[in-house]
């Protein structure tokens, strides 16, 4: 008897992935030197697409693109082909179909994606993956693979098989998340506890991530697989030279960097870059321990670039940075400002950076054109605008903060309200993903979770047919009678509510 297909008997959590949507490969493919295809009329292909949440989040914002998804899981398909059905999306195409035997139809594809499936296929499948890749893509074409790496996942291998030794003889999905955390809690407090040797602690550092995973369904695919075969990146390069593509990017740029090593490892990997960037690539992985790959090809055989050309940043819009430390009453004094966006920073004391950095935080996560950038940094300055020097300084900067993590940069302008209007409505996406509850993609192509059922049943409402009064009305109808908020307090909280939603891409007009 067969098998059932693992992603049939269990859902994988889907979600829009910023890291794959156009905007994000067009401007990370463009800063190095690649001429991808406009965004907004692009042809798109995405291999293990599941349920075709994240095509069809791509979608719902690109109506003039082209969106083809191709799963082996026919229950998945079903859901996603259900989806695009209720939201009237009728630019996406999922197909259940076999990647091994599947042909790229004549024209082939702009954009060919396929994320964790590369690690998670037999070889033969991971084979076809890079040959569907090889005659979808067109010399203009960019390709994404994400893959686990060497050396880091020989850590988190180590725990993958004494879950899998574990939990062999075990083949209900529920029941085998089940023993494989139970595992884990037997041996985590097992392990010495005082002066431990790095690798134990290292051991112990991955059990820990483990359990702090909440959905069972991401272990039990990611981590009780059968099939989970890491690869170092030399490895990856070479599978996707015999399918004619080439090294582009990453596509977290910042992880092409070489800034934050010792000046002296630094110089030994710009050194590499100039004569091999596959090279620089594979030792910046045995020096963060890399464990995770997210890798940009290209098929127009021309060289790897060693870094982006801050020349292209004019053609891009940009977003972010979150936090800004100094004082920005007097942007001529020289006094540095620090722009901070998670873990990363980026320090400048030029009048004309400072005003467009400050610009962009002020604005975030909104996406704002360098054209539109110049003239606040202007407006800000009281200048007619700013000199040939500003602009080249800006580009270099602008350019540096991205690749450390500051700022990002985007291909695209998505439409959405920057306002509340009389009637508010979200993204019908958005909505829908609520009422089924799983994560929201915004227009913004921002990941939200609105767990607290009053918000939840907010964004229910949010169908453009009712004012504020009640849209507050209902709300209060998501709390037990008593413990409504006093109403004037709840007005209030809705009200910042929709503003948020606004700022972050949630509302359409």
């Amino acid at each position: 008897m067969t098998e059932p297909f693992a992603y049939d008997v269990v859902e994988y959590p889907s979600a829009g992935l910023p890291q794959m949507h156009p905007a994000h490969l067009f401007a990370v493919a463009h800063m190095f030197g690649c001429d991808p295809a406009p965004v907004e009329t692009c042809r798109y292909l995405e291999l293990g697409c599941g349920d075709g949440t994240h095509l069809i989040a791509c979608a719902m914002g690109l109506p003039n693109a082209t969106f083809v998804g191709v799963d082996l899981s026919a229950e998945a398909v079903g859901r996603g082909r259900k989806l695009a059905t209720e939201l009237g999306v009728t630019n996406v195409e999922l197909l259940a179909a076999d990647v091994t035997v599947w042909q790229p139809p004549a024209g082939g594809f702009d954009y060919a994606c396929a994320h964790g499936l590369y690690s998670w296929v037999p070889t033969a499948v991971r084979d076809a993956v890079m040959a569907v890749f090889g005659a979808a893509l067109p010399p203009h074409g960019i390709g994404y693979v994400s893959y686990n790496a060497y050396p880091g996942c020989y850590i988190r291998r180590m725990v993958w098989e004494v879950m899998r030794h574990h939990t062999a003889n075990t083949h209900d999905p529920a029941r085998k998340v089940r023993e494989a955390t139970d595992l884990l809690k037997f041996l985590l407090p097992g392990l010495p506890a005082a002066d431990r040797e790095p690798p134990v602690e290292a051991y112990a550092h991955e059990m820990t991530h483990l359990l702090s995973q909440k959905r069972p369904a991401v272990l039990y695919h990611d981590d009780l697989s059968a099939v989970n075969e890491p690869v170092y990146f030399h490895q990856f390069a070479a599978h996707a030279g015999r399918h004619g593509l080439r090294f582009v990017a990453e596509a977290e740029a910042e992880m092409t960097s070489t800034r934050g090593f010792p000046p002296v490892i630094t110089g030994v990997l710009e050194g590499m870059a100039a004569k091999d960037v596959l090279q620089k690539e594979q030792y910046l992985d045995f020096l963060r321990l890399r464990r995770f790959r997210q890798t940009l090809v290209a098929k127009d055989g021309r060289p790897p670039a060693a870094r982006p050309d801050e020349t292209r940043v004019t053609a891009l819009a940009a977003s972010g940075p979150t936090s800004v430390e100094g004082d920005t009453a007097d942007l001529h004094s020289p006094a540095v400002l620090t722009f901070r966006r998670s873990d990363a920073m980026v320090q400048v004391d030029l009048p004309a950076v400072k005003a467009v950095l400050l610009t962009l935080a002020e604005r975030a996560p909104q996406r704002l054109t360098f054209d539109e950038l110049l003239a606040a940094a202007a407006t800000r300055l009281g200048q007619a605008g700013p000199t040939a020097d500003d602009h080249a300084r800006l580009c270099g900067i602008l350019t540096e903060a991205w690749m450390v993590g500051v700022i990002a940069l985007h291909g695209h302008i998505p439409r959405h309200l920057n306002r509340v209007s009389e009637r508010p409505a979200a993204c019908p996406f958005a909505r829908a993903r609520c009422r089924a509850g799983g994560a929201i993609t915004t227009r913004l192509f921002k990941g939200q979770s609105f767990d607290d059922a009053p918000i939840r049943r907010l964004l229910e409402l949010l169908d453009g047919t009712r004012t504020l009064d009640e849209l507050v009305a209902g709300v209060a109808d998501a709390f037990p009678p008593d413990e409504r908020p006093d109403p004037a307090k709840l007005r209030a909280d809705v009200d910042e509510r929709l503003r948020l939603m606004a700022r972050d891409g949630l509302l359409v007009g």
